[in-house]
């Protein structure tokens, strides 16, 4: 029978639009965290499938030494496919020249991710390369055809051995960032590299094993291989490791995405948690009226239980279709828009929803069902009777604890989620201090005003209580809206700020100083921008404060290089590309110390990551090796530098007084729109020992991939901000039967209607304006602690919403709360007496 009385309450319930609210908070709360759960989930498999052809695999080991036969046997038995990749420098020999080169050995399948690119000639219109080079065929980047004045057909000498030079190699995914140290690239079979004899015993020589696989696969043998892995001799990569643009780019959108979905289920999690208190105050009444009849608590119970239940899971899968439906439209969007498809989901973002709405409806409804179930029978003399409070404590216990759950469940990082929760229950505390001090300073300041202002004020304190909570409601949800909205824009500038539309798409690397004036010249007849001349030094550091450091470990076993630690200090274990510059380069800034001053005396500027992985402070002394002359130099500074930018960027800069001495090659770069690259080969004919590095193909993946996450940070602000507007709904509904008894006072004593809808319009703008302030400053402090200490931004001020906040919030708030009360204020005294019977 109670199954019955159950299924009739919750259809004339759902008639009279009770549940309208929370049926919509649980049906939001669903389709939010599948619909964000599904796209991230696909959208990530995308980034990382997409981006992964910058490394030419999803994984990449990295190795001294031979890579031993078992590691590549249990790889195939994890079902992973895996390609050889061997790189070293060498050189090259044609037409009775020679060119420091950069040999590329590659097996079958590579690039097991992303495509290669040939062309017919140098610069010339390329297309995608179908397996790799023949037998005997090798192919050469267009720099090297400038260097050794190269024909296709031609033979090259590496080594011991000639290959016919057949395809200019245009385009190779995994070709890398660096501008300063890449020789142009030769791509040879792996099969043939034997027979070019240049591997010795002690050769410097970069063995690489590429994977791809499926993403269960590739972490089970992560995890066995992880442990045989030696840090002197093996690093094991993913596109998201390392300081690269891309990897910058992913981590940071994949935390905002991770924020913006959390705070989207906590507001969804509050409007569920505000409509079931709303309702079960609303059924104080029919609770009474079953005691009055005989209905026992248990029956009640059971009533109510089977009531909600229905509720929830009824809402459950309509979420559940949104979030599908949702979720499709905007991955059918995203694959129209970008040209590309993206992976589909598993099953866990399916279970994490529906559990979700299952937890939110049963831990936000069970004080609210404990006070329900415990209304007294008299109740239907004195309405003013209601549940005990005694249990308040299990309200708050239930609802930090399913908040907590649900933030560490989505995020699955204790920090985070503790650092959430903690900073929120803070806010909390000091939103609620701060609202009632602001409605109290409102009030005063409103007693002088006209009589519909008044009456507002009068309604402020009246409901003080009351009105905090709602405050803190309002606050919340503004906050969240604000923040989200601001660290989208910043996200957004910072790409934008990396990629502009005019940066430059070629470096020009090993110009020689007597051609430095001449090509300048050359790009002005020819009406090209270019960047700074930069000259290149390479030399080694050697020592600091007197202390060696370790270089690249070669023939040394790994226990000799744990040795080694213990006696010296960490090096680059390779040359570097060294600068000097008397004026502080642009992306750059310094942190510590002085830039250069007048002093005589060799100076020197540290990059910052650099300096805190090597422990280097100012006043340290360097002792660097450059071609065999040494010298030592005192650390005079440390600079921040903007690596996303693709602009030249060094770890070291000296003053012009310490490296102008020595023989240097010059850097630049400069943009060439697509329909003049045919140029090139001419611009260059002159200069046949600069090498050309192209990055357009670089760019245009890195558009790619930021115009994908700048679409999913889009979809995640429309669902923060439907999550947002719903909690203002919730309160704004919560507060209706109390504002409908003073209606009944006020018709009743003669006020006009405008006077009340004045008043209430005044009382909702007056929350929503101190609302919105008091988010905005919670705003900026939350938003300079994620800038500073999650994102790795610069922190900085958003004046603009300082107008915003408070505007936006009386707007919204006062719109949304005149709306909710329109109809009360229209009706006539006995219709409003008639709806409190």
């Amino acid at each position: 029978m109670w199954r019955r009385i159950s299924w009739r309450l919750l259809k004339q319930e759902l008639k009279r639009g009770e549940l309208t609210i929370m049926a919509a908070a649980i049906v939001l709360s669903v389709t939010a965290v599948l619909s964000l759960s599904v796209f991230t989930e696909r959208l990530q498999a995308g980034l990382t499938a997409r981006s992964a052809e910058f490394l030419a695999a999803d994984r990449v080991l990295s190795s001294r030494r031979e890579v031993p036969t078992e590691w590549l046997q249990q790889a195939q038995q994890e079902n992973l496919q895996y390609a050889h990749r061997v790189v070293f420098n060498s050189m090259a020999f044609a037409q009775d020249q020679l060119a420091l080169i950069d040999v590329k050995a590659v097996s079958e399948g590579y690039p097991l991710r992303g495509e290669l690119r040939i062309a017919e000639q140098p610069f010339g219109q390329d297309r995608i390369a179908e397996g790799l080079p023949g037998a005997g065929e090798a192919w050469v980047a267009a720099a090297l055809f400038q260097e050794l004045d190269l024909q296709l057909g031609d033979a090259i000498e590496v080594g011991n051995k000639q290959f016919t030079v057949t395809q200019v190699l245009s385009y190779e995914p995994d070709v890398g960032f660096s501008v300063f140290t890449d020789s142009p690239n030769v791509l040879i079979r792996y099969q043939e590299l034997a027979e070019t004899g240049l591997i010795q015993q002690g050769s410097r020589v970069r063995y690489n094993i590429l994977y791809a696989g499926e993403s269960d696969d590739l972490q089970r043998y992560q995890d066995w291989l992880l442990p045989q892995l030696s840090d002197a001799t093996h690093s094991w990569r993913s596109v998201e490791d390392g300081d690269s643009p891309l990897a910058r780019s992913l981590r940071r959108a994949e935390r905002f995405m991770l924020l913006a979905s959390l705070l989207g289920v906590v507001l969804a999690a509050t409007a569920v948690a505000v409509a079931a208190q709303r309702y079960c105050q609303r059924n104080y009444d029919v609770v009474a009226i079953f005691k009055t009849l005989g209905a026992s608590k248990p029956q009640i119970q059971a009533v109510f239980v089977t009531h909600l239940l229905l509720l929830t899971l009824f809402s459950i899968a309509v979420g559940m279709a949104l979030g599908w439906l949702l979720q499709a439209a905007v991955i059918y969007f995203v694959a129209e828009y970008l040209g590309t498809t993206l992976p589909q989901a598993g099953w866990q973002p399916y279970v994490l929803a529906g559990g979700t709405g299952l937890v939110s409806a049963v831990m936000f409804t069970l004080y609210p069902l404990l006070r329900l179930v415990q209304i007294p029978p008299l109740r239907v003399l004195n309405r003013q009777l209601t549940g005990t409070d005694s249990l308040r404590w299990l309200h708050w216990l239930a609802s930090g604890g399913t908040i907590f759950a649900l933030l560490l469940l989505y995020s699955q990082q204790w920090l985070l989620s503790l650092a959430l929760f903690v900073g929120g229950a803070i806010a909390a505390v000091v939103l609620l201090t701060v609202g009632r001090l602001f409605i109290r300073a409102s009030r005063q300041a409103g007693m002088q005003a006209g009589s519909a202002w008044r009456l507002a004020m009068a309604g402020l304190q009246r409901r003080a209580q009351a009105n905090s909570v709602q405050m803190l409601s309002f606050t919340t949800a503004i906050m969240l809206l604000l923040l989200v909205l601001a660290l989208r824009d910043d996200l957004l500038a910072d790409w934008q700020a990396q990629l502009p539309d005019d940066a430059p798409n070629y470096f020009v690397i090993n110009i020689a100083p007597g051609d430095v004036d001449s090509l300048q010249q050359d790009f002005t007849e020819r009406d090209i921008v270019s960047t700074d001349l930069y000259p290149i030094v390479p030399g080694r550091m050697t020592a600091v404060n007197g202390v060696p450091v370790i270089d690249e470990v070669t023939k040394e076993d790994d226990q000799s290089a744990q040795a080694q630690t213990q006696e010296r200090r960490e090096g680059f274990g390779r040359e570097l590309s060294l600068t000097w510059r008397d004026s502080l380069p642009p992306n750059n800034t310094v942190i510590e110390g002085a830039w250069f001053d007048a002093q005589t005396g060799p100076q020197v500027s540290i990059e910052s990551e650099v300096a805190e992985r090597m422990r280097l402070n100012v006043g340290d002394v360097l002792e660097f090796n450059i071609g065999g002359n040494v010298f030592t130099t005192p650390v005079t500074s440390i600079r921040e530098v903007e690596w996303g930018s693709l602009q030249p960027n060094f770890y070291m800069i000296f003053n012009s007084q310490t490296l102008a001495d020595f023989p240097a090659t010059y850097i630049s770069s400069f943009r060439l729109e697509a329909e003049r690259k045919n140029e090139l080969f001419e611009l260059f004919r002159p200069y046949p020992q600069v090498s050309l590095i192209d990055l357009d193909a670089i760019m245009m993946q890195l558009r790619e991939v930021i115009s994908q996450v700048s679409l999913a940070i889009g979809f995640v602000l429309v669902l923060v901000l439907i999550a947002g507007i719903l909690v203002l709904l919730a309160q704004v509904q919560a507060s209706m039967e109390e504002r409908e008894k003073e209606l009944v006072i006020l018709r009743t004593l003669g006020a006009p209607a405008a006077l009340l809808s004045r008043s209430v319009t005044y009382e909702f703008v007056i929350l929503g304006a101190i609302s919105g302030l008091i988010a905005t400053l919670a705003m900026e402090a939350a938003l300079y602690i994620l800038q500073v200490q999650v994102f790795d931004m610069s922190a900085s001020i958003h004046w603009r919403f300082w107008l915003l906040g408070p505007a936006a919030g009386a707007i919204v708030v006062g719109v949304m709360g005149r709306l909710a009360c329109a109809q009360l204020i229209r009706r006539n005294t006995a219709q409003l007496i008639r709806g409190l019977a």
